[in-house]
C-alpha cells in the first residue's frame, strides 16, 4: 500500500541501466507504476561501437537483464517507432511501449532571415547559401561525407558548408579543410546559449547524419531544432530508422540511406537548384515542429499518459 507515502508513480528518463535498476527497487519499495523514459537504446549501441570480448560480455549481461526485467516495467516510453519496434526484438515478452518525441521549444527556435541573423552577420554568411552541421562530432557521426561533398561542390563560391560543434572528429574537420584548402568549409566550436538560436537557424538545408548501422537505435534530436528553425534536412543513415520516415512522411527534406558522396551532393544541388521545392521542404519542416513536436505537444502527451496511470486504478506488475 503506498497511501502514506503518496507516490502517484515513478518516472526515470536513461542513461540505462542505471535508471531501469533504480526505477523498479523504487516501483517495490513504494508500490507505485514505474515509467521508464530510453532515450537510446543499449547495450545495442555500445555493442555496435566497440568490438571488445570483454564488452561483449558486459553487454550480452545487460541484454539478459533487459529481457528478465524490461517486462516488469509499467510503461516503457521511447522517442521512435523503429526505435520501439528495437526494444521489443531484443527481449523475449513484447511490451506495449508508448513513442513521445522530444520537445522542442518552437518560441525560442525559429527561422530567421540571414540579413537579421547575428551569427551570419558576425561570420559574413549573409549572401551564402548554407548547407549546416551542427552538434557533436564524434565517432558515431560520419561528418567525412558532408566534407567530400563539400569538396566536390567547391566550384560553387555561394555554397558554404558549417559545421557547428566539438567532439572527437572536430579535428578530422580541421584537417580536411588545412588539406584541401576548403575555401567554402567553415569550422566553428560549439556557440554560447545566447547565439544558439542564430547559429542553428542559419542554415537552408541542415544536414542530420547516423551511422547505418545504428541509425534504428536512435534518433538525433538536433532534427527537431532544425525543423523548428525552418530548415529543409537532409538525413544521411538507413531505410528502416526513424529518421528517414519522418524525413519521407513529412515531406521535410531528402533521405539518403546508402552513405554515397554523389547522392549527397545531387541532393544539395537539387535543392540549390530548386527553390520552390526548397521553401515547400522549409515551410514544412516548421509547421511539423510547431504541430507534433513543440514543447506544448509534447507536455500535453505527457499529462495524458501519466494521468492514465494516476487517476485510475492500475494493476503494478
Amino acid at each position: 500500500n503506498n497511501k502514506a507515502n503518496h507516490y502517484d508513480l515513478i518516472y526515470a528518463v536513461s542513461n540505462p541501466p542505471i535508471n531501469s535498476f533504480v526505477g523498479l527497487k523504487l516501483k517495490k519499495t513504494y508500490n507505485a507504476p514505474f515509467i521508464y523514459m530510453n532515450w537510446d537504446l543499449y547495450p545495442q549501441i555500445i555493442e555496435e561501437s566497440i568490438s571488445n570480448k570483454i564488452v561483449k560480455i558486459i553487454c550480452s549481461l545487460w541484454a539478459k537483464w533487459n529481457i528478465k526485467n524490461f517486462p516488469m516495467i509499467d510503461r516503457i516510453v521511447t522517442i521512435g517507432s523503429t526505435m520501439a519496434d528495437s526494444i521489443n526484438k531484443q527481449i523475449e515478452k513484447q511490451i506495449n511501449i508508448d513513442v513521445i518525441p522530444i520537445a522542442v521549444d518552437t518560441s525560442k527556435l525559429k527561422p530567421i532571415a540571414k540579413e537579421n541573423n547575428l551569427f551570419c552577420i558576425n561570420n559574413n554568411l549573409v549572401d551564402k547559401f548554407i548547407v549546416l552541421y551542427s552538434g557533436k562530432m564524434g565517432l558515431g557521426h560520419n561528418i567525412e561525407i558532408i566534407l567530400n561533398a563539400a569538396k566536390k561542390l567547391k566550384y560553387l563560391e555561394d555554397i558554404c558548408f558549417v559545421f557547428i560543434g566539438g567532439g572527437q572528429k572536430y579535428p578530422v574537420g580541421e584537417s580536411f579543410i588545412k588539406e584541401h584548402n576548403s575555401t567554402n568549409i567553415k569550422l566553428y566550436s560549439l556557440q554560447p546559449d545566447s547565439m544558439f538560436p542564430y547559429s542553428i537557424a542559419c542554415g537552408d538545408i541542415g544536414i542530420v547524419t547516423q551511422e547505418t548501422k545504428m541509425a534504428h537505435l536512435f534518433m538525433p534530436s538536433k532534427t527537431y531544432s532544425m525543423m523548428a528553425c525552418g530548415e529543409a534536412i537532409i538525413g544521411i543513415g538507413s531505410d528502416h530508422d526513424d529518421l528517414h520516415d519522418l524525413i519521407t512522411t513529412e515531406e521535410i527534406g531528402i533521405s539518403i540511406t546508402d552513405n554515397d558522396v554523389d547522392r549527397l551532393v545531387y541532393a544539395i544541388l537539387y535543392l540549390y537548384n530548386n527553390p520552390e521545392i526548397l521553401r515547400r521542404y522549409k515551410n514544412n519542416s516548421r509547421s511539423v515542429a510547431e504541430k507534433k513536436y513543440s514543447k506544448e505537444t509534447v507536455i500535453r502527451q505527457y499529462e495524458q499518459l501519466f494521468d492514465s496511470f494516476i487517476l485510475q486504478d492500475v494493476d503494478i506488475k
